[in-house]
């Protein structure tokens, strides 16, 4: 009997960003690809490394303006 579970694979960056769940992975991805730290993109954006972490890690956010602040920052494209 074949299984009918999903796995979820996350692309590798370069991609079009069109599912919310994989910004923050493609946000980390460009981050470190660009070789900035955590801190560098805080300081860029006017937040704070815990924020820049629970987007990174996919923890939910109500500051989308912060999240688009970050997605420019890294000239990710969605």
């Amino acid at each position: 009997m074949a299984s009918t579970e999903t796995v979820d694979v996350v692309p590798e960056y370069p991609y079009l960003v069109q599912l919310p769940k994989y910004i923050g992975s493609a946000i980390e991805e460009k981050r470190k690809q660009e070789k900035m730290t955590q801190k560098d993109l805080a300081d860029i954006t006017g937040t704070s490394v815990k924020f820049i972490s629970n987007v990174e890690r996919g923890n939910s956010t109500a500051r989308l303006d912060k999240v688009l602040d970050l997605i420019r920052a890294v000239e990710l494209r969605v």
